[in-house]
Parts: structure tokens; sequence; C-alpha cells
């Protein structure tokens, strides 16, 4: 497969997309287990930031780039 040039060095949509929503994931964890220490399973918010970032990930759409 040949190499294709990128228009520009900016991230793509689906990267920032899955950057922004793990990181609001993270605060959301972390507010959760700093207020309400009652509901921090780690069980269920060590993943979160993780798999809500693949799940936004795979659902947004990039422009190709052939």
């Amino acid at each position: 497969m040949r190499t294709v040039r990128q228009p520009s060095a900016l991230p793509t949509n689906k990267l920032t997309a899955a950057m922004v929503s793990a990181s609001a994931a993270g605060i959301v964890k972390a507010l959760v287990v700093h207020n309400f220490p009652d509901f921090a399973e780690p069980a269920i918010w060590e993943p979160l930031p993780y798999v809500v970032g693949g799940l936004v990930g795979y659902f947004v759409k990039d422009k190709p780039n052939v």
C-alpha cells in the first residue's frame, strides 16, 4: 500500500474525540472517587476512561484521506 500525504499535522477528528471523551470520563471518575467514596468501586471506575474513549473513537467518523 502506498503512503498517503496528510493535509496537515493536526490530529484527526477520531483521535481528538477519543482523547477528549476519555479525559472527561477521567474527570468524572476522579470526582466520584473523591466526593462519593461509597460509589467508588474500582472495578467500574478504573476502565471507564478507556472504554468511553474507545467507544467514542469508534463511532466518530473521519474524512477519507485517500
